[in-house]
């Protein structure tokens, strides 16, 4: 069952960074959209340690694949909703590239991986939707990219870009940085936000404050798509805000 922001539908939660939510759950509150909270992955490295998109790879139709060691935890969490968790066969550890797995975006009918670390579940999903594989060679695509709608994405990273014009996929490239990440320089537009619904796009923060506002706003005009922004300040990497989206 969908909720109403407006004249727009948006799902019925949403899963957050456990750290982050406090921030966040105000103003989905107001939206009518619950709010998930993860815990804490024991063998991540603490800025991502909570982060939802390490450790939960939504795959389409109502389907989300979820790290073993994770996934008891999301079993419970997820059970009052009409979706189908999946226990993948990676289990994560600290250090790159054993802890990108699950960090893949999807984009309508193609996904950006690195195929080559990729969660052999996950692929297995992707692949039984004819998703096409879009080889990259940035582990974190979900963190580097910014889903917009199943044609159009945003993105700091070249590799990301040139594989997104090549395969048909509208793509705005912005500049690096401008996104808190404690514990490190920046982090990425694809950790600050996430879909809630067909036309709404919510922000870990203010997207304004990014010095490449005005290309990123003109880019979601252009595809009918509006921000909304969970809270006040710079622009937060929280780790993908997914959504909860439910089998009709």
């Amino acid at each position: 069952m969908s909720q109403r922001f407006g004249d727009e539908k948006t799902v019925r939660a949403v899963i957050v960074d456990g750290r982050a939510a406090p921030l966040i759950e105000g103003t989905m509150k107001t939206m009518s959209i619950e709010v998930i909270k993860t815990l804490r992955h024991p063998q991540l490295y603490e800025a991502v340690a909570y982060h939802p998109d390490m450790v939960i790879c939504p795959v389409g139709d109502g389907k989300m694949v979820v790290e073993p060691i994770m996934y008891e935890y999301f079993k419970k969490a997820l059970a009052p909703y009409s979706v189908v968790l999946l226990k993948g066969q990676t289990e994560l550890s600290r250090n790159y590239p054993s802890n990108i797995a699950y960090n893949i975006a999807t984009v309508g009918s193609k996904a950006f991986i690195y195929s080559r670390y990729a969660d052999k579940k996950v692929v297995k999903e992707l692949k039984k939707r004819a998703v096409y594989l879009i080889d990259v060679k940035q582990g974190y695509t979900k963190c580097s990219t910014a889903v917009i709608d199943d044609s159009g994405i945003i993105t700091s990273d070249l590799g990301i870009y040139a594989g997104a014009l090549k395969n048909g996929i509208d793509s705005l490239l912005i500049e690096p940085g401008h996104i808190k990440l404690e514990g490190f320089d920046y982090g990425f537009i694809g950790g600050c936000c996430g879909n809630i619904g067909k036309s709404l796009l919510v922000f870990a923060g203010d997207p304004s404050f990014h010095p490449d506002w005005v290309a990123i706003s003109n880019f979601l005009k252009k595809r009918g798509v509006t921000a909304v922004s969970l809270f006040e300040g710079p622009l937060m990497d929280v780790g993908t805000v997914i959504p909860v989206m439910e089998i009709c």
